[in-house]
């Protein structure tokens, strides 16, 4: 039987003939993103022709491209976008079948409705800590002010700790300089990093700017995982996976529809007016100004 970098070599549709190692990297780029399972280390079974066909074409159809199966220069150009760090898929092939263009939830939810968080290290000079640590409480407040739950910063214990951090740093999703991969936030649960979520320090991370890395908007993803939601193929969803650039002004921003009945559906709607859950009033909010560095 082939093996799966000639078997993906017969997929792709470009003149430069490509390389093993670029086939490599692109059954590596589905491995890590949940489209093909890990390789069997007490077995030499290969993938099959069809099977890495489907693989492809499941990418494609959660990234909301043509299903060719081809790793054609579109789907090469998805897979070398920035994205967030965790899989598209996680679980069954029912599971699969049943969560396209829609959110999906991955079972496990917080307990209680007030949550606390921290921010135990910042990024580079590009943003300063006050701006920073209003963009995080935005970030959470997108969540909040639509559902029961709520937020508050501590500088003790927190359910949620947020870190910029580099490269390999213990937790298995290691990072890959500026590009590739962005953030990534552990789920709710039980242990030391359930809810967690580590941004990528070597990031120019901005606000509102066209370059850089918007970090408001990565944030407000990133605390959907740290909430319990999975990343959605939703055209409009912040939960998908490729980072989409600014959102606006994190104070008028709102939480696309997918994302709001996924949220919903893990905690319920928010009995008091939306403007409740905003970050209250505090010294470091002035550092944004009403409509941001540029315009919305």
């Amino acid at each position: 039987m082939l093996t799966a970098w000639m078997l993906l070599g017969s997929l792709v549709l470009s003149e430069a003939k490509p390389t093993a190692r670029d086939i490599s990297k692109g059954v590596d780029w589905l491995t890590r993103y949940g489209y093909l399972p890990a390789p069997d280390p007490y077995s030499a079974q290969q993938q099959t022709l069809e099977g890495l066909r489907a693989s492809v074409r499941s990418m494609q159809r959660f990234a909301g491209i043509p299903e060719t199966g081809e790793l054609d220069d579109e789907t090469v150009q998805m897979m070398q976008r920035p994205r967030c760090s965790l899989p598209d898929i996680i679980g069954t092939s029912e599971l699969m079948r049943r969560r396209r263009k829609r959110y999906a939830l991955v079972g496990t939810v917080w307990e209680k409705k007030e949550l606390t968080w921290r921010l135990d290290t910042f990024p580079a000079a590009s943003l300063t800590r006050d701006t920073t640590r209003a963009l995080i409480g935005y970030a959470l407040a997108a969540w909040g002010q639509e559902t029961a739950l709520s937020f508050t910063e501590t500088q003790g214990e927190a359910d949620l700790r947020v870190g910029f951090v580099g490269g390999s740093h213990g937790d298995g999703y290691p990072f890959d300089g500026p590009g590739g991969t962005l953030g990534h936030a552990f789920f709710p649960g039980v242990g030391p990093i359930a809810g967690d979520t580590h941004m990528d320090a070597d990031e120019t991370w901005t606000y509102n700017k066209d370059e850089g890395t918007d970090l408001f908007a990565v944030a407000v993803h990133e605390f959907g995982h740290s909430l319990g939601l999975s990343h959605s193929s939703a055209e409009l969803s912040i939960m998908r996976p490729y980072y989409q650039g600014t959102v606006g002004n994190p104070s008028k921003y709102r939480l696309p529809p997918d994302d709001l009945e996924g949220i919903q559906a893990l905690y319920g709607k928010r009995v008091s007016s939306p403007g409740a859950a905003l970050p209250p009033p505090m010294p470091t909010q002035r550092v944004i100004p009403p409509h941001g560095p540029t315009h919305l």
